[in-house]
């Protein structure tokens, strides 16, 4: 028995998503004999989902309910619906985890409907929308092969059937519709990461990078076929049990020239823009910042996060990196109870030149 050995297990018993805490000590006895005992404190799995996120420009409101554990079999079982100035929709996701299945894979799969807008903003302005009705079917393999703490190609598959059928009820009446259609697409995909990040409660240290690669094929004659491409990495260094730094660079690109298919950002990834200010076939987003913990307890934590977010779109990559970019600057703090991870607050305070979206709550 060696340390390293007990704390890399450690780990992964946490990771499994069941504990709020896992901890061991290390006794010797008569005889040369060692006593190591472990205590692993439950988490509530059985989540109500209540979240909030964004601010009076651009919000969405989540509810439903999450089990991590059901059936006792650490099969994770998600029904959700959400509504804001961008989304109203219905979804079940499952996950089936890969202790269960054949050569270490996971599985999971869902459905999702309801109907979602996206508008193109310049200068603070609406200058197009595109409003249609959602209905999804998707299914996934993820990492067969795959073991801990140790790289093996494993490359995640996944098939998607959508249908997008636009509605120009869902945006509003002064702004100009950017589409009129209904596509029915079979999508398929495939992705591989490396690196491994250890998760400790909400602390994070190590890296990963991704790469993936999608086709979508148009099942009639209205919905031309396209392609995607996309990666990003992330990095993060646990310095002590107060400060982490973190910082991450994503980036993708689709060859469709649909409205509904092309890529948005906002709030979510770079804070103080509204959805709409950065779009494109071809999109980057990345941030950097420092997260100090002041407080860790089972019982009550406490976070404060100070970030550079950074972004940009277009519609041909090579026109990406041409123009300047949209930054802000900003801190966060949250507070929450790790033995109840549904329930949490965050603030956050930015500043972006010219923007008015400096405020973003989340819970």
């Amino acid at each position: 028995v060696r340390i390293g050995v007990i704390d890399s297990s450690m780990i992964k018993v946490y990771n499994i998503g069941n504990f709020a805490r896992v901890e061991y000590d290390i006794d010797t006895l008569k005889n040369d004999k060692i006593l190591i005992t472990i205590t692993a404190k439950d988490a509530l799995t059985i989540l109500p989902i209540l979240s909030f996120s964004g601010n009076r420009e651009d919000w969405q409101l989540g509810m439903g309910f999450s089990d991590h554990n059901f059936l006792g079999r650490n099969i994770h079982l998600k029904i959700d619906g959400t509504i804001g100035t961008r989304d109203k929709n219905f979804r079940l996701i499952f996950n089936i985890p890969r202790q269960l299945m054949y050569k270490n894979m996971s599985v999971g799969g869902g459905a999702l409907y309801g109907n979602s807008r996206d508008y193109i903003i310049e200068d603070g302005e609406k200058i197009a929308g595109i409003g249609y009705l959602r209905k999804e079917l998707f299914f996934s393999i993820s990492n067969p092969w795959h073991e801990d703490f140790k790289y093996r190609f494993s490359p995640n598959i996944g098939w998607k059937l959508f249908q997008h059928k636009t509605d120009s009820s869902l945006i509003n009446a002064d702004v100009p519709n950017a589409g009129n259609y209904t596509i029915n697409f079979l999508s398929l995909s495939t992705s591989e990461s490396i690196g491994f990040i250890q998760h400790i409660q909400h602390q994070e240290n190590g890296y990963s990078v991704h790469l993936g690669f999608g086709v979508g094929i148009g099942l009639d004659i209205n919905s031309p076929s396209y392609f995607s491409i996309g990666g990003g990495a992330s990095y993060h260094k646990l310095f002590n049990r107060v400060v982490q730094w973190s910082t991450s660079l994503n980036t993708s690109y689709t060859t469709s020239e649909l409205p509904s298919l092309i890529h948005y950002l906002g709030g979510g990834q770079v804070k103080g823009i509204i959805t709409g200010e950065i779009y494109g076939k071809a999109v980057y987003h990345g941030s950097t910042g420092v997260y100090l913990t002041y407080l860790n307890r089972d019982w009550f934590a406490i976070e404060q996060s100070i970030y550079v977010n950074v972004g940009n779109g277009s519609m041909a990559y090579t026109d990406l990196f041409k123009t300047r970019p949209l930054a802000s600057i900003g801190t966060g703090f949250k507070a929450w109870l790790p033995m109840i991870p549904w329930l949490a607050v965050s603030v956050y305070f930015t500043y972006s030149k010219n923007k008015s979206n400096w405020f973003q709550l989340q819970f």
